[in-house]
């Protein structure tokens, strides 16, 4: 952890210089409209840059979040390559720091690595595409140190929008959980999507309009819930 820990101080310099990037954007989020109360309940901004490091090319991702952080960026994020292995630290500015390592093997499995300065190594994953009874699906094993968790999932594309995932956690209930998904685009600008979980019960339903005003409007709704409206509005410069 002695290298990971001296990349992720490596990314904060590099994070805190990063800022006056070529790329940035502002967006203002209102709160609940249907609720009332304030108007804008955040303001989010985002900074990007690509640069030399370790003798590659690399992108700095710092952002901006009011509810986070009022008086300084809530995150900085120092992404790249180095040969095969990709690489995304990310610090929020505190006491916490993020090291990801993903590589692919020569039989197209994906595997990853994720540490932070406090708890070194805390998940490790691997995924990959299989096929099912004739069913193209994503394959992923995980497991979790610090909780000692390991999990499969596996997630297919079913058809018309939707898709579903299922995943066992290993040494726990025997029934996996069950999660279904629905995506689609009503119109140019305009998109509905559901996420449903049918052994609870549970799940959400989200409408997006792009077109109607100069911003994304965004009306969702917990399954039993009550509706709610947003309204975000984003600038790049």
């Amino acid at each position: 952890m002695r290298v990971a820990n001296a990349a992720m101080k490596k990314a904060i310099v590099y994070a805190c210089a990063g800022v006056v990037a070529a790329e940035r954007s502002v967006e203002l989020v209102s709160s609940d409209l249907s609720a009332g109360g304030r108007v804008v309940d955040n303001i989010k901004g985002r900074w990007s840059q690509t640069l030399k490091f370790l003798g590659k090319e690399a992108t700095i991702d710092a952002e901006y979040d009011r509810k986070e952080r009022k008086d300084f960026l809530s995150e900085a994020t120092l992404s790249g390559k180095v040969d095969d292995v990709s690489y995304k630290v990310k610090t929020s500015f505190g006491d916490e720091h993020e090291l990801t390592l993903t590589t692919d093997t020569k039989d197209g499995t994906s595997i990853e690595l994720v540490a932070d300065n406090k708890n070194g190594l805390t998940q490790v994953s691997a995924n990959r595409g299989v096929k099912i009874q004739g069913q193209d699906c994503n394959a992923e094993v995980s497991h979790a140190r610090q909780s000692a968790t390991s999990k499969v999932k596996l997630s297919s594309i079913l058809g018309h929008g939707v898709s579903g995932t299922a995943t066992w956690t290993v040494g726990g209930k025997v029934e996996p959980e069950v999660e279904l998904e629905y995506a689609s685009d009503i119109s140019d600008g305009r998109s509905v999507a559901a996420n449903l979980k049918p052994k609870d019960g549970t799940g959400d339903i989200e409408y997006v309009d792009t077109k109607t005003l100069d911003a994304t409007i965004t009306a969702s709704m917990d399954l039993g819930g009550k509706p709610k409206l947003t309204v975000k509005r984003g600038w790049s410069f």
